[in-house]
């Protein structure tokens, strides 16, 4: 996410909470150099006929797809029943009619190798890097109903190994259009399901955001189970208002708008209902075949790359495989794309109608920042990246091989946005880390390579500046003591000042400990050692006392664990 960014002064509490002082130099049109009041106006720092075949666990070929047609009526789904205890189980099946398998995908999902199209040629061998990565083909069809809401029917096949040392008796999946504080519209149904070739009656959890799947037997450390389900979503209007998931200006905005297999932590299977004013989600990279059917005319901006398409009968379909990803995202509507090609990157921008003539400058900042960090930290590793006009999706929210920018306008307001948005393919979607426990990880370095897009735009005389707001934004802090390592939930109202402000400053601070060299070299190894992986503040620390040969335990101490003040150098 990128951070609400008020001009002057304190502002009430919103979730999120993030929030910091205008920026007041800008650097839109790369060479060019274009003076710009930098202020973000909400939260910155979101009918099928073929079928997919996947071997199974006995390299016995099973027919695991269908299709999935689009509504003939659009009513609404009807609200997902939930117990009294909100932790408590209770038991929702949900009668949707599978679809008879027609035709066929001349791909399967067990080969590693199928995800190579997403990837530049440089990298396909990624591909094979995870051969027990979960594997997802998800068949999805959109329609836009006459009240102004959408409804999203689908169908998936997730193909799960266990990663632990130790059995499983259940498998979980997050249901995220049913959390009620960023997901807009609710009532997402799943089931029928199918794991292991057995029915099973799902057991929701949290207001219907988890579903439990008992194992009929316990799924051994490095075994794999076969999971089909069915889904339904509702999707409403409202995004301009603040959302990460619903319809802005008539375009469909819809993040892990599927079933999803979350992470298991220390064991447990991350399931809780994420804290206000951070992101939402944690997943590991998976891969993901996926289609999406949705009416002909309009665009379509979606994680990966299209493989197939094809219109017909007032439909479009889209066929789209991905290398390692941790979730996926899905844009419809009346958009206009232009495209260009940076440091060996294709970039899409996705604006609206009214937006139209912000395109090149969008395209020129995204261009400037991919340069800039495939050069600083490591090379951005798959074939395209979308950004995409979503006003009202906060300042601007991250999804791997996506960007939703909230506020763009003709009044190049929105360049850090894109900036930031952008930095988090590196620091989140390539190098993962929980963003609910340390989210610093990747927003507080999001924000610094905002500093480092400035200073090759500007040059390093305008560095002081950047840094000169992120002290202000720290002394917006109740607080300013507080560690920038925390959860998200320790914050409250602190949360923007202290992760993003002050982890700026952190790693500022990092760097002039280290020099310039070794500081570069540091961000390279990091990279390296986290790449499609997931960070923990420890590991951060290890890799750049690892490259300096040093004791930084005082630096981290001061800044990410314990706390303490702080002065500016």
């Amino acid at each position: 996410m990128n951070a609400q960014k008020p001009a002057t002064g304190k502002v009430a509490t919103a979730m999120p909470t993030a929030r910091r002082p205008a920026r007041r130099f800008g650097a839109a049109n790369h060479p060019l150099l274009v003076a710009a009041l930098m202020a973000l106006a909400a939260l910155a720092c979101t009918t099928f006929t073929d079928f997919f075949t996947l071997e199974g666990p006995e390299d016995q070929a099973t027919d695991a797809f269908f299709t999935v047609a689009p509504p003939t009526t659009t009513p609404r789904p009807p609200a997902t029943p939930t117990a009294a205890d909100p932790n408590a189980p209770t038991v929702t099946p949900v009668p949707v009619t599978p679809r008879a398998p027609a035709g066929g995908l001349p791909f399967s999902l067990d080969q590693a190798d199928d995800a190579q199209a997403a990837l530049r040629p440089e990298f396909a061998a990624d591909a094979e890097r995870f051969p027990n990565a979960a594997r997802y083909v998800i068949d999805v069809a959109v329609t836009f109903n006459s009240d102004g809401s959408a409804t999203l029917t689908g169908r998936e096949l997730i193909r799960y190994t266990n990663p632990e040392d130790f059995e499983l008796t259940d498998l979980y999946l997050m249901l995220w259009p049913n959390e009620r504080g960023q997901y807009l519209g609710g009532a997402q149904l799943v089931g029928p399901v199918i794991v292991g070739g057995q029915p099973v009656e799902p057991e929701l959890k949290f207001n219907g955001l988890a579903a439990r799947l008992p194992l009929a037997a316990p799924l051994a450390p490095g075994a794999s189970v076969d999971l089909e389900a069915a889904f339904t979503a509702q999707v409403d209007p409202g995004l301009e208002d603040g959302a990460r998931y619903g319809l802005t200006n008539g375009v469909l905005i819809a993040p892990t708008f599927y079933p999803l297999i979350p992470r298991l932590v220390q064991g447990e299977w991350q399931i809780e209902p994420p804290p206000t004013g951070g992101d939402t989600t944690n997943s590991d990279s998976a891969f993901y075949a996926w289609r999406i059917t949705a009416p002909a005319g309009l665009q379509i901006a979606a994680s990966g790359v299209v493989v197939d398409q094809t219109e017909a009968g007032g439909l479009q379909s889209q066929t789209l495989l991905t290398g390692p990803m941790r979730d996926l995202a899905l844009i419809v509507g009346d958009l206009a794309v232009e495209s260009r090609t940076a440091g060996g990157v294709r970039l899409n921008a996705y604006l609206l109608p009214g937006h139209a003539s912000e395109t090149a400058a969008v395209l020129a900042q995204a261009a400037l920042q991919v340069e800039t960090l495939q050069d600083e930290v490591g090379p951005y590793r798959f074939v395209e990246l979308d950004i995409v006009d979503a006003p009202g999706a906060f300042g601007g929210i991250e999804y791997p091989g996506l960007v939703l920018i909230g506020v763009i306008d003709s009044s190049s307001f929105y360049e850090e946005a894109v900036v930031h948005e952008v930095g988090h393919q590196w620091f989140y979607s390539l190098i993962g880390d929980d963003q609910l426990l340390q989210p610093w990880l990747d927003e507080a370095a999001a924000s610094y390579t905002e500093l480092l897009y400035y200073e090759r735009a500007l040059g390093p005389q305008i560095v002081p500046d950047v840094l000169d707001e992120s002290w202000r934004w720290l002394g917006y802090a109740d607080d300013p003591s507080l560690p920038i390592g925390g959860p998200v939930a320790s914050y409250g109202d602190d949360y923007g000042a202290i992760v993003y402000g002050k982890g700026a400053l952190f790693f500022d601070a990092l760097r002039r400990e280290l020099g310039d060299d070794t500081f570069f070299a540091f961000l390279r190894a990091y990279y390296d050692r986290y790449v499609y992986g997931f960070a923990t503040s420890a590991g951060f620390q290890e890799v750049a006392e690892e490259t300096c040969a040093c004791d930084l335990s005082g630096l981290f101490n001061r800044w990410v664990f314990d706390g303490g003040p702080v002065e500016r150098p």
